[in-house]
């Protein structure tokens, strides 16, 4: 799906009279640790070199959407990514900071790399039986914040960008559509490629790494 058919509209779907607010749920652009493969969560790294382009990619893609309303991770890629974007588009509204969008955190295994994780023996006996890793926010309590987070739009309509983190934004999604947040494992976003939601009596997800032409999965947290 090209990003020009997401907002060709202009404006989210209507059902039965009534108008869904229409989010675009954003991972930053990429950093250094992302590059490298390694887990990213609390710590505040920037975006590189790629990531400022990623971010301007989407910027460009998306500038004849009109944002009503704009919201952000604390964290820098974050919201750099969200005021790169924000800057393209005429009229856009002031960008608004929300704890509740930061990243889960990783707690021990922050910086990890996949190689490491494979290596120690506690971290994959519990990968392989589905189970948490020790130290890490419980995926349950990410799902809170991604429940208060979207009671927060409750009663909003028009469209709202949403920039946040990887793990972060896949829970929100599987919130959204009512499914446990265990069902994240099985969604991956890539850096500025959108997943697009509109929430209501029945959401829908009408994307997920919008515009991009060559998926390439990568091994994932």
């Amino acid at each position: 799906m090209t990003f020009g058919a997401l907002h060709e509209s202009g404006s989210p779907a209507r059902d039965q009279g009534m108008t869904h607010p229409r989010l675009y749920l954003v991972r930053h652009g990429e950093t250094d640790w992302n590059a490298e493969g390694r887990l990213l969560s609390f710590t505040d790294a920037p975006l590189n070199a790629r990531g400022v382009a990623q971010a301007a990619a989407l910027a460009s893609a998306l500038a004849a959407v009109r944002w009503d309303r704009a919201v952000s991770s604390p964290l820098v890629r974050a919201r750099r990514t969200a005021e790169v974007v924000l800057a393209a588009s005429r009229g856009a509204p002031s960008l608004e900071v929300d704890e509740r969008l930061r990243e889960m955190d990783f707690g021990p295994y922050e910086g990890w790399s996949e190689t490491q994780l494979e290596a120690d023996p506690p971290a994959v006996a519990r990968r392989r039986d589905g189970a948490q890793l020790h130290g890490v926010e419980p995926e349950e309590d990410v799902a809170e914040r991604a429940r208060l987070f979207l009671a927060s739009l409750d009663g909003a309509t028009g469209t709202t960008l949403v920039v946040g983190h990887g793990r972060m934004l896949r829970v929100l999604i599987a919130a959204t559509l009512g499914l446990p947040p265990t069902f994240a494992r099985s969604l991956r976003m890539r850096n500025c490629r959108p997943a697009v939601l509109e929430p209501g009596r029945t959401p829908l997800l009408l994307a997920l790494n919008a515009g991009d032409p060559s998926f390439e999965a990568r091994s994932s947290f």
